[in-house]
């Protein structure tokens, strides 16, 4: 019976240190694809045809990307929550119409209609672009 003396061969250690890179990679890039916003859900129905007296209806009409818009000839800012609060208690039943200049943002028309809705308004709408 013959022995083997011959030495086994020796497994070579797997290096964990590029493991580790790729794993930091792929955490890395996960948390910057991610977002962490909370979405929110605005009500926004279609327009129909509605018998609204004129009395009762407000016509807003945004200029700005920055929030300005105007109501009956003054400019106000809607990042002034004190303003957009002020219209609305004078009637929280009117219906709000929002009309958008061409060329805003419609992030800027959301954060409006959002403004108003904050503010206490029952009926907001959205109109056309003018």
């Amino acid at each position: 019976m013959l022995l083997n003396t011959d030495q086994a061969p020796h497994r070579r250690a797997i290096s964990l240190t590029p493991l580790i890179d790729v794993v930091f990679i792929l955490l890395l890039f996960f948390m910057l694809s991610s977002t962490f916003t909370q979405w929110r859900q605005i009500d926004v129905s279609a327009p129909t045809e509605a018998n609204v007296e004129l009395e009762t209806q407000r016509v807003i009409k945004l200029i700005s990307n920055d929030g300005k818009f105007t109501f009956q000839g003054q400019t106000y800012s809607a990042e002034n929550n004190g303003s957009v609060e002020r219209l609305v208690a004078e009637d929280k039943e009117a219906v709000y119409i929002i009309q958008v200049e061409a060329g805003l943002r419609t992030q800027s028309m959301i954060d409006l209609l959002d403004s108003f809705k904050q503010a206490g308004a029952v009926s907001v709408t959205l109109s056309g672009i003018n």
